[in-house]
């Protein structure tokens, strides 16, 4: 009786194929997960160092007679929020409120857009007034002529 003869491939050239395609699908995954876990903590910490800003200048609000910068408030609420808020440009002018209600009034009511000098008792646009804090209300701020007018009225 003869032996039939039959070719195969031998296992180990198999194995060696299949041992570099594992290896290299497991680099994949793990360099694909580690990637994905460093694009995470990098998020976290963009956002955690936004939040300590904001709330950094929260604390620290400027003393009542110190100018603010008017995109630190809200026009319609007459608050300062202690960070950037939405610039809204009406006639060639730029106000600046914290919410869409806010944008919307700033936009259709012109009576908003002013207010009254405390001091001089003038009519003053919120866009182009010295902004300063209010001693007598936490948060809330003043619209001003002049530095000098902001001066007087807190030196009573």
């Amino acid at each position: 009786m003869k032996k039939k003869k039959t070719f195969s491939v031998s296992p180990t050239k198999k194995r060696k194929k299949t041992k570099w395609f594992d290896v290299f699908i497991t680099a994949f995954v793990i360099l694909t997960i580690g990637g994905f876990l460093v694009g995470v903590m990098i998020f976290n910490y963009q956002q955690d160092s936004k939040k300590y800003e904001m709330y950094e200048n929260l604390k620290f609000p400027p003393a009542p007679g110190e100018g603010i910068n008017p995109k630190m408030v809200c026009m319609v609420k007459d608050m300062y929020m202690g960070i950037d808020q939405v610039p809204v440009s009406v006639q060639d002018k730029t106000y600046y409120a914290c919410c869409d209600q806010c944008i919307r009034d700033l936009n259709n009511d012109q009576s908003v857009r002013y207010a009254i000098d405390p001091y001089s008792k003038v009519r003053v646009d919120k866009a182009f007034a010295f902004i300063t804090m209010n001693p007598e209300k936490k948060g809330a701020i003043l619209y001003f002529e002049s530095t000098n007018n902001a001066k007087k009225y807190l030196d009573k």
